[in-house]
């Protein structure tokens, strides 16, 4: 009998901050908006606000039809915060970033999957010996032969989750800075399986320069699943494109020019009708063209079907109107 008073005079008195529903995501932020710790009142211990482009950690949202998102600012105090939900736009879930001194080379955790059939992506596969026109003194450029592997066929630049800017999820500032600036080497490298390994440096001649740690980085940590799954899938895919009329028709070019319908053409036959308006053609200034950008929609494993991915996405635009197919070592 005495205690009922004063407990609902304490609570009455508490802060609201809203029904917390667990809910798990990334937050990208996109507005320079204050965290405060609820969403009824102004509070904002420390005045901690979001830094445009930044992934955060959401663990909760105010209601199913959510106006705000609890999010986890690990230099906060306290370290859960209320942003509305104009504040950013969803991406997969991520798990805290690496903070304190150690960062720049501690590994990044890979977020958990929660695409579906709606997920799209790029591949972007790259021809290599137009790659090294330019820059002969990188490390996968030198000693580039005709008989070189990476001269017949295409090269894994990457594979990236869409729309365009979904990238850095969950990434900590000092790595994304090493990322931007090419600093690669300073990052650390993904976390794979010998097998990968070895067939990753087989086929992006890139991780002789640490292109695989960038792209794990920028577009692997959003793509939803560790380190291993991202490339190894990503080579799977790249593998069916090199073993399809697209391979053949590039490497029986080597020295000609290609318009670019004829590279569709190629696409629809390996792939099915309608898949080369999936693909973009990437040249450079030299006329010579550098890399496929491929769209994909849906869920890809380590069984998917390239052509199915392909068939499902949106079209794309033409990109360059046909190149050259330059040939290993200076000059085409």
């Amino acid at each position: 009998m005495h205690l009922s008073r004063p407990l609902t005079v304490l609570l009455c008195c508490w802060p609201l901050v809203g029904l917390a529903e667990p809910f798990s995501a990334g937050l990208i932020a996109e507005r320079d908006c204050p965290a405060g710790i609820s969403t009824k009142h102004q509070e904002n211990p420390g005045q901690v606000r979001l830094v445009p482009g930044e992934t955060y950690v959401v663990v909760a949202r105010n209601r199913v039809e959510p106006t705000h998102y609890q999010l986890r600012i690990a230099s906060a105090r306290p370290r859960e915060r209320w942003v509305e939900v104009t504040c950013g736009r969803l991406a997969p879930a991520v798990t805290d970033a690496p903070r304190g001194p150690d960062a720049a080379s501690a590994p990044v955790s890979a977020p958990t999957r929660t695409g579906g059939m709606d997920e799209q992506f790029v591949l972007a596969a790259s021809w290599q010996p137009a790659f090294c026109e330019q820059r002969q003194g990188r490390p996968e450029c030198r000693g580039q032969t005709p008989t070189r592997a990476d001269a017949r066929q295409f090269s894994l630049h990457g594979l990236w989750p869409q729309p365009i800017g979904r990238a850095y999820c969950g990434v900590d500032r000092p790595q994304r800075e090493h990322s931007e600036s090419g600093d690669w080497q300073r990052l650390p490298a993904p976390d794979l399986t010998p097998a990968t390994r070895a067939a990753l440096e087989q086929r992006m001649p890139g991780t002789l320069s640490a292109l695989d740690r960038h792209e794990w980085l920028k577009h692997g940590t959003c793509y939803g699943a560790d380190a291993d799954a991202y490339f190894r899938h990503s080579l799977a895919l790249l593998d069916q494109l090199n073993a399809s009329d697209v391979r053949t028709l590039f490497e029986s070019s080597i020295g000609q020019r290609l318009r670019a319908e004829q590279v569709r053409d190629a696409f629809d036959r390996a792939f099915g009708p309608g898949s080369g308006e999936r693909v973009r053609l990437e040249c450079d200034p030299a006329g010579q063209i550098t890399e496929l950008r491929i769209g994909l929609k849906g869920v890809i494993t380590d069984q998917s079907t390239l052509g199915d991915l392909i068939r499902a996405a949106p079209t794309r635009t033409l990109g360059c109107r046909g190149g050259w197919v330059d040939r290993a070592g200076p000059g085409r």
